[in-house]
């Protein structure tokens, strides 16, 4: 819930689990709740969301956070039997490329719960191997899981990204986490910055999160600078800002 993020470090979100730095694919992966077929439209991420959400997927422990000792968390996803991994060779992914891959999940999965493809710069696919790709990505089986990722979700074929539920991994490559004071709203006199700021904090966790009740709450304090830039008075505006937090 989002209201559990704010006595939350910020660096919590960046290290430790998996997918820490991806909040909204951790959420409905360990709620689960996530789809079988999925495109991550990657900004220029730090580290591969692409990467860390097969591992998640894949670990024989569908509880684990962090990793564990269980034979899929061990090898190299190269060895791995259970998942496949598509990345253009050297500027597109074929055709063979995707029938080799296809051909695999006729076998159930041999160590996990799942068979996972990841096609890792989807835009990348010729027109043949996506429209071959479409067909299983509209009728998977119940233990196929399809992962792509692109950062260009325009140059996807229009039929496969209807097909996926598109995720939007935000770039925080090089930013640093924001840090917000739990009592900044207490400042003595309340200054246009001191919203600016909180309304910075609560920008990042949206992005990091996609949960909408953070997009309400970054809309509610820009209302709020607003006022405060009209001359609001200030004990009324702390008493709003309070609610608003708190709700």
């Amino acid at each position: 819930m989002w209201w559990t993020l704010i006595g939350m470090k910020n660096s919590d979100l960046f290290e430790g689990a998996r997918l820490a730095s991806w909040p909204m694919l951790a959420q409905p992966l360990y709620a689960g709740k996530f789809p079988q077929s999925a495109l991550l439209v990657v900004e220029d991420a730090v580290g591969d969301p692409g990467i860390s959400l097969c591992r998640s997927l894949l670990c024989e422990n569908p509880y684990s956070r962090i990793g564990c000792d269980c034979r899929s968390c061990q090898p190299s996803l190269s060895d791995h039997p259970d998942v496949q991994v598509l990345a253009p060779s050297p500027h597109t992914i074929k055709i063979l490329e995707v029938r080799q891959a296809l051909q695999s999940l006729a076998y159930r999965p041999l160590w996990s719960l799942r068979r996972v493809v990841l096609i890792q710069s989807a835009e990348t696919l010729t027109v043949e191997a996506a429209n071959l790709l479409l067909k299983s990505i509209e009728e998977p089986a119940g233990y196929v899981q399809f992962i792509l990722t692109t950062s260009n979700p325009d140059q996807v074929l229009p039929t496969i990204r209807s097909r996926c539920q598109k995720f939007m991994v935000p770039d925080f490559k090089g930013q640093m986490p924001i840090e917000l004071e739990p009592d900044w709203m207490s400042a003595r006199p309340l200054l246009p910055e001191h919203v600016i700021r909180a309304s910075r904090y609560v920008e990042q966790q949206y992005r990091l999160t996609q949960n909408a009740r953070w997009l309400q709450l970054w809309e509610d304090l820009w209302q709020a600078y607003e006022a405060l830039t009209g001359n609001a008075n200030q004990e009324i505006l702390r008493e709003r800002l309070r609610l608003l937090w708190m709700m």
